[in-house]
């Protein structure tokens, strides 16, 4: 194998060597493309870059689904001016609430006990934790574990480039954070104003020598187009 890479290399080489800049540059981000999908592959299959499966999400037994919508003010960031908080799909995790928050537009993470006041939605009975609205869940209802990362491995998160030296992919600023949190196995918190754990290392992107030998050859192919004479030209 090792062999057989270094003669790719060798022919790799060889095909850079031979484009000029604005065919190189077109070449290589069209790698980058490759090399994203790749990536993706794997996120999606939750696998490491060596084929071991990532270790499994830990069951979250005390979420609870809420039957019931609930309204309050909450002080933005936790510690700001009172807004309104309106979720209409939400669950318990002991003293925090996690949910859709429709005027946030967004997932949230809310504590019980920095609740300013309780408002009871339209059209709805009275579901303020005060009168017995947090009673109102039930108990654990078993779903089928979703794939982990499936909006990081996205291309709106993960993203391609290059230039006429080289190509990349990267994760954005916004989610290079979480995505390095779990790529080396860090401490951070579970949520916002919530307490921190240990994350298991789940490697997000790499390469395996298989990878390596796949792109290499796809690179050759692609550069013998652009010169006309690689293997797709029948050379």
């Amino acid at each position: 194998m090792a062999e057989d890479l270094a003669q790719l290399h060798d022919i790799a080489a060889a095909c850079l060597a031979a484009l000029d800049p604005p065919a190189r540059n077109k070449l290589l981000r069209r790698m980058s493309g490759d090399i994203r999908r790749v990536q993706q592959r794997r996120m999606a299959a939750q696998k490491a870059p060596d084929g071991s499966s990532w270790p499994r999400r830990k069951p979250r037994r005390d979420m609870k689904p809420a039957t019931r919508p609930v309204r309050f003010l909450y002080p933005s960031g936790g510690a700001g001016e009172p807004r309104l908080v309106d979720m209409r799909s939400w669950c318990q995790q002991g003293s925090m609430m996690v949910g859709f928050d429709r005027e946030a537009d967004g997932l949230r993470t809310f504590k019980k006990s920095k609740v300013i006041r309780w408002i009871t939605p339209e059209g709805q009975a009275d579901t303020s934790i005060e009168a017995g609205g947090a009673r109102g869940v039930r108990g654990q209802v078993r779903r089928r574990a979703q794939p982990m990362f499936r909006g990081l491995r996205s291309s709106r998160w993960l993203k391609a480039g290059a230039n006429s030296e080289s190509a990349w992919v990267e994760f954005t600023s916004r989610a290079s954070r979480f995505a390095r949190v779990h790529h080396y196995g860090e401490r951070d918190q579970v949520a916002p104003d919530g307490p921190e754990i240990d994350y298991p290392q789940r490697e997000l992107i790499g390469f395996a020598p298989s990878d390596e030998a796949m792109l290499l050859n796809a690179f050759i192919d692609h550069a013998g187009d652009a010169l006309g004479w690689g293997r797709r030209a029948g050379h």
